[in-house]
């Protein structure tokens, strides 16, 4: 079988893992996009004569929209849309364009390429919402995990060979009175063998695909502010890295959960329906060969012709056109039941023990006791506030006696002993000048003179002389400017 031709956990930076294209022109991802599709739909058509050398296609598949930040606003629709292939993912900015790029809706309505998210079923939905495009076999990551994960719990397989099997049943101990309920449910002395799992619990519990490419990537996809930026305006090269990097990240690890799916028996590995779907029109949908243990995408049976001479007639492998057209009205290559409603559930999945339920009276227990957290937590931060404004308002009435009260009085120079600097109100400070001999209070003076210094005048925002209007207002310079005057007559004389 062909695998990705890259080693996951040789990969140093999101350089070495995919190029990224951003196709914001509606021409050139017409050009790009029907490149892209007619080379999947020739390697559908090689997997689907040589299954045994070829794997069937699969992209990575992802949306993103302008986020809304009020409650009960109608959401923006899709702007962005990314499919990633190999080293290459597409990010194409579908709110720039005028009709969707040629080669786009047939990728993703083909059923013979596999199309891999996490919880892409809500992804699908909005697709067909905003752009009326039929999504097909869709493989759900957090889903296609867990059937592998337990699949190779079950067989011991993996990285789960060296755990013993255990041959006799037991019931789960009890919870002992000392210790915390979160803590020992999740102990190995609960748990046993299961506490080795990667992912036990509930079904449909979902799982983030940053852990996923952590764990079977080695990748580190960062979440952050970028996430609820704008994504209706032109991209930044930020904005498209993280676009590129989600799509490429679903699709290696797909990549990497074929080649587990293959260490497992052929007869004890997970059926399609488990995990995989379609989504028509809006509707979730049985896959085809929904009840096969084999990859989603393998060589499929033509459920039209019945037998030839006896033998089972060879599977044909129609036009992209006219297979989707069935494959729509259920009629397709390998769909013997019609289309049949789809709902996430595996009757063969192995949760590992579970805590046990809890009665209407500890319900109610823990939900007085949850209040009374919350109704603590609501008084410790009343209190802090009012704290808070306790020091507040006490820092105001401090700062308003200080802006009241006097400056304060420097002795003069041989007038008193030096260290004569305490503060006093207003009126023991004359008191206490009147004794000392000091004479009167500084605010009984009269305000100086408006000009102290004979040799400078009121400037009048003309000049350092404030112009001829107010040359000859200061009072200490008339008698030179007469004289000047009578010497300047006596010559003219």
């Amino acid at each position: 079988m062909s695998s990705f031709p890259l080693d996951p956990y040789s990969l140093q930076s999101p350089a070495d893992l995919m190029v990224p294209y951003y196709l914001k022109n509606e021409q050139q991802a017409s050009v790009t996009l029907r490149h892209v599709a007619n080379t999947l739909n020739g390697l559908a058509y090689w997997a689907f004569i040589s299954p045994e050398a070829y794997n069937p296609p699969h992209i990575g598949f992802d949306l993103e929209w302008k986020p809304i930040f009020r409650s009960g606003q109608r959401e923006n629709p899709v702007a962005v849309i990314q499919i990633a292939y190999q080293t290459a993912s597409y990010v194409i900015h579908v709110k720039w364009m005028q009709a969707l790029p040629d080669g786009l809706k047939e990728i993703l309505e083909n059923p013979r390429i596999v199309k891999v998210g996490v919880g892409i079923q809500h992804d699908a939905k909005k697709l067909w919402t905003d752009c009326r495009i039929s999504v097909s076999s869709c493989v759900d990551l957090a889903l296609f995990v867990k059937c592998i994960d337990s699949g190779l719990f079950a067989q011991r397989l993996d990285r789960y060979a060296d755990i013993p099997l255990v041959t006799s049943t037991r019931d789960p101990p009890t919870l002992p009175p000392d210790c915390q309920p979160s803590e020992f449910y999740n102990s190995e002395a609960f748990l046993g063998p299961h506490f080795y799992r990667r992912f036990r619990g509930s079904y449909s519990n979902s799982i983030g695909l940053a852990r996923l490419a952590e764990i079977y990537c080695g990748l580190t996809l960062t979440k952050g502010k970028i996430t609820c930026s704008n994504w209706e305006a032109e991209l930044t090269p930020e904005q498209i890295t993280y676009a590129a990097l989600d799509a490429c990240a679903g699709y290696i690890v797909y990549a990497h959960l074929v080649e587990l799916f293959n260490l497992l028996e052929p007869t004890k590995r997970p059926k399609r329906k488990f995990y995989a779907f379609d989504r028509i029109q809006g509707n979730l949908y049985h896959c085809c060969g929904s009840d096969r243990r084999t990859l989603l995408g393998e060589q499929m049976e033509d459920s039209t012709s019945g037998l030839d001479n006896g033998y089972p007639s060879t599977p044909l492998f129609r036009l992209v056109e006219e297979e989707i057209s069935l494959h729509f009205h259920g009629i397709g290559a390998d769909q013997t039941c019609g289309l049949l409603p789809w709902i996430a559930s595996n009757p063969e999945y192995d949760p590992g023990p579970m805590p046990p339920r809890l009665t209407l009276e500890e319900k109610e227990a823990a939900k007085k006791a949850r209040q009374k957290r919350q109704e603590e937590k609501k008084t410790e931060e009343a209190d802090t506030g009012a704290g808070h404004a306790q020091n507040a308002k006490e820092g105001e009435d401090q700062h308003q006696v200080a802006s009241t009260r006097p400056p304060l009085i420097k002795p003069g120079r041989g007038r008193g002993p030096p260290n004569h600097q305490a503060r006093h109100s207003a009126p023991d400070i004359a008191t206490s000048m009147q004794s000392l001999n000091l004479g009167p209070h500084p605010a009984s003076l009269p305000p100086p003179p408006r000009f102290e210094k004979s040799g400078h005048t009121q400037t009048n925002g003309r000049g350092r002389g404030g112009g001829a209007r107010n040359r000859n207002k200061n009072p200490a310079r008339r008698p030179e400017h007469e004289a000047k005057q009578e010497n300047i007559a006596s010559r003219r004389r």
